[in-house]
């Protein structure tokens, strides 16, 4: 089989469809897609929330909750625990062969109940989603097992620490993204088993630094240069960074840095074999897969561990056999569906637990051979599903994700939202959800103007409302978050909580490949650094072995 070109239905540009991909497709029994990989990943995305946080009731016993979901869903929110109980059954509706599946769908969607919160076995983790095995989490995102953190997104292990982006195992930390074993580090980046330091970049077994990069087993250096224990405390103390102009000067020359001095590996794969993408570790033949790790075979995966033949997917973590999945756990042999865990030869599943051979389900738990919620034997179920993939065949749907309108949030405030940015009026045109914020500055409320140094902040500043330099959004700080930046000499913020983690999360997911020319060798290569970041120094992979080890 040869290569196709198709042009994208929905953005109208031109992709191929290799003759391996297409093996694939005809392989399990799905047609060939008619939008380009980009507009399908974006479509996936946008069942992915980043949302805000919404007081709310729980729909089944009335009482106060803390949801993604805003108090006006289209579908019953549950508590967690009211949720996974017995307390209710899923609807469930007979097929109707004179109406869309999607539109069926869709009905049922409406009725069935969601849980409040994704996450179990978390104390004291109301304003939290995507969060497990945690203790005292504020205001945090896709985590297992931290304690005592706010403002946090995709963490794992960490502790006593604010601001965190992609870390694990770090502690007393601040404002750090893609850091790994650190302890009281702030302003980093892609630094590893480090203490002690603020400004770094590209470091590894660092301590007692400051605004370096690419270091490797240092102590006592500013600048990339050494200095003695006494004479690196001295200079330190004059960049003053306690206050905000101290920070902010220190920001803009680290940055400065950054642009002009420091070496810049091709991207961040490390021991992968046969692989094209970004951010990968461990894995073998995967291609234009990125944050991907321990997996083989895989094509187009977005943030996924231990995978094997997986493609098209967002947030699985060990799936085999999959496609066009967004955020699914212990899964084989699953198509075109969307939170679901220990989930078997089916199609079609919406937060399913534990279901085998379902197509087209919402909230079921331990259940076989239903569709749309409906119990079936045997027979009878693998026929209706022959019936409807034929009708679905029929007007092109079948193959593609849920649509837009079955997201459970708005796209502005979704990852789709994040990456591929969208008016209202264009959100709208494809029929996607569209959510406001609610929020505008702080009427009613008493404002606090923070001083340039912390040293200076009042207790007084607890709960009272600062204002977004960004977005003019209001939002506050707590006695916790004060505590933590008075202990470590770190000045109040100005952007609120989530403009902080948005930026973080956009200068992490560089994963656009562009052709590069080597800056030590000239040999022509892929990176991943956006043309505007201005970096001079991009180094193919073996040229920045050399360079910093």
């Amino acid at each position: 089989m040869d290569t196709k070109t198709r042009t994208c239905e929905d953005c109208k540009t031109s992709f191929t469809i290799e003759a391996e991909e297409r093996a694939f497709y005809e392989n399990i029994g799905t047609p060939a897609p008619l939008a380009c990989p980009t507009c399908r990943a974006q479509q996936r995305l946008a069942f992915w929330p980043f949302g805000k946080f919404n007081k709310r009731v729980c729909d089944l016993s009335g009482e106060r909750i803390i949801s993604l979901y805003r108090a006006d869903a289209p579908f019953p929110v549950y508590k967690n625990t009211e949720w996974y109980s017995d307390k209710w059954q899923a609807p469930a509706l007979v097929y109707d062969p004179n109406r869309p599946f999607f539109d069926q769908l869709y009905d049922l969607q409406t009725k069935t109940p969601r849980c409040h919160q994704f996450g179990t076995q978390n104390t004291a983790c109301d304003w939290c989603d995507d969060v497990w095995e945690s203790k005292n989490c504020h205001l945090c995102r896709s985590l297992l097992s931290c304690e005592n953190l706010s403002y946090g997104y995709r963490t794992i292990r960490c502790r006593d620490s604010n601001d965190l982006c992609y870390c694990y195992d770090a502690e007393q930390s601040y404002d750090c993204t893609y850091c790994f074993k650190v302890f009281n580090v702030r302003h980093a980046f892609d630094t590893r088993d480090s203490m002690e330091g603020a400004f770094l970049y590209d470091c590894r077994n660092v301590r007692n630094c400051f605004m370096c990069w690419n270091l490797r087993n240092r102590e006592y250096c500013i600048k990339n240069t050494q200095y003695s224990k006494e004479d690196y405390q001295t200079e330190l103390a004059k960049h003053r960074l306690s206050s905000w102009e101290g920070f902010t000067n220190a920001q803009r020359e680290f940055e400065s840095r950054l642009r002009d001095d420091a070496i810049h590996r091709a991207d961040f794969n490390v021991k992968c074999k046969d692989s094209t993408g970004n951010y990968m570790t461990e894995c073998k033949q995967c291609r234009e897969c990125n944050f991907l790790e321990e997996s083989e075979n895989c094509v187009r995966m977005f943030r996924g561990v231990k995978n094997k033949d997986g493609r098209e997917g967002a947030g699985v973590l060990r799936g085999e056999l999959t496609y066009n999945l967004n955020q699914a756990t212990d899964v084989y042999h699953l198509f075109h569906s969307n939170y679901c865990t220990n989930c078997r030869n089916s199609e079609y599943l919406d937060f399913c637990f534990e279901c085998e051979n379902c197509f087209g389900c919402i909230g079921l738990r331990n259940k076989h051979y239903c569709v749309l919620n409906k119990q079936y034997d045997e027979p009878a179920y693998h026929a209706l599903v022959a019936e409807i993939k034929k009708a679905m065949i029929a007007d092109g749907s079948y193959g593609k994700f849920f649509p837009y309108r079955m997201a459970c949030g708005g796209y502005n405030l979704s990852l789709a939202g994040v990456f591929f940015p969208k008016t209202k009026a264009e959100v709208h045109a494809f029929r996607g959800l569209w959510e406001e914020s609610g929020e505008s500055g702080a009427e009613g409320r008493s404002v606090y103007e923070p001083p340039d140094d912390i040293a200076a902040v009042e207790d007084a500043a607890v709960g009272r409302a600062l204002i977004c330099t960004e977005t003019k959004r209001a939002f506050s700080i707590t006695a916790e978050e004060l505590a933590f930046l008075r202990k470590h000499g770190i000045p109040l913020p100005r952007e609120y909580p989530d403009v902080r983690t948005l930026h973080r999360i956009q200068r992490l997911f560089c994963i656009t490949p562009r052709p590069t020319i080597c800056f030590s060798c000239k040999k022509n290569i892929t990176s991943f650094y956006p043309p505007e970041w201005g970096y001079k120094k991009i180094y193919c992979n073996e040229c920045y072995l050399k360079a910093v080890l």
